[in-house]
């Protein structure tokens, strides 16, 4: 009781209170100037998440770009080019390899296997060869083609057609040195008109590079393939060239034989250089 009657005791309370009361309107500055910044951060968080929203927006739009782009790569680089040879019965696919125009003529050259050729040739007894192409057309277009050389042993064929149409881009065949970097598990597409439907693709692997036949090298591939693929491209995946003919397909049983579809049997790339060389073919040059 002595010391609140003290008038020391009772001046310093003063000043203290006095000093406290001068000191609220400062901490309630600063929780201002942190609630500030609080929704300023807030505000900037806000931003960067949306910033980072429109990053991911971007990305997957490219990402839907470069698959649109890939796609219609390889519809131009692997559709187009195969189109379907057929007869009464017989049926078969092609590839345009090459395209020529001078100022007498204007044609294409395709490559295909002879053995389709020679079973359309036989049942219409005839010289010129239904060529069928139906890919980017609103309607079917029929052209006639003649065979211009072909190897029973390497079953391979060359096909001339004399057109002024455009019939689109032509298969971009590999050089020989890539059946150097071609194995076992090598990712490929095979095109061709199974069964006389328009062109299709299906996806696949080398299976085995280092398959003979009748003393003749060839490709198995994996890729579904039935009859009328026969004659139709092998392109590689990675670069959509054009590096096999599809020639074979495996069957078993003999009173009703079975497709075994993921064993196709392919001309490799370096024995189609090879006949090419041999019959003086220069697919390089247009």
């Amino acid at each position: 009781m002595r010391l609140l009657k003290n008038p020391s005791f009772l001046a310093l309370a003063a000043l203290l209170c006095a000093t406290a009361l001068v000191g609220l309107p400062k901490v309630s500055t600063l929780k201002d100037k942190f609630k500030d910044k609080n929704q300023q951060l807030s505000a900037l968080s806000n931003e960067i998440e949306s910033l980072r929203l429109g990053q991911r927006i971007q990305a997957a739009q490219i990402s839907r770009q470069n698959a649109s782009y890939k796609s219609q790569r390889k519809r131009d680089n692997i559709l187009n080019p195969v189109f379907q040879i057929t007869g009464d019965s017989a049926v078969g696919s092609a590839v345009l390899v090459k395209h020529v125009v001078t100022e007498d003529e204007s044609y294409y050259l395709a490559l295909s296997c002879y053995h389709v050729i020679r079973d359309i040739l036989e049942e219409q007894g005839g010289t010129e060869i239904e060529s069928v192409f139906e890919q980017n057309r609103e309607q079917a277009l029929f052209l006639n083609g003649t065979m211009v050389a072909y190897d029973a042993q390497v079953d391979l064929a060359l096909l001339r057609i004399d057109t002024e149409l455009d019939l689109g881009r032509v298969a971009s065949l590999a050089p020989r040195t890539r059946a150097k970097v071609i194995d076992t598990f090598t990712e490929i597409y095979t095109v061709g008109c199974p069964l006389g439907t328009p062109v299709q693709a299906t996806s696949g692997e080398i299976s085995r590079e280092d398959w003979t036949m009748e003393d003749e090298d060839y490709w198995m591939v994996s890729t579904p393939a039935y009859f009328g693929n026969s004659g139709g491209g092998v392109f590689l995946a990675e670069t959509c060239e054009l590096i096999g003919i599809f020639s074979k397909i495996y069957t078993h049983g003999t009173y009703q034989p079975q497709v075994i579809t993921h064993m196709g049997l392919a001309v490799p790339i370096d024995v189609i250089h090879d006949w090419l060389d041999e019959i003086g073919f220069d697919l390089s040059k247009r």
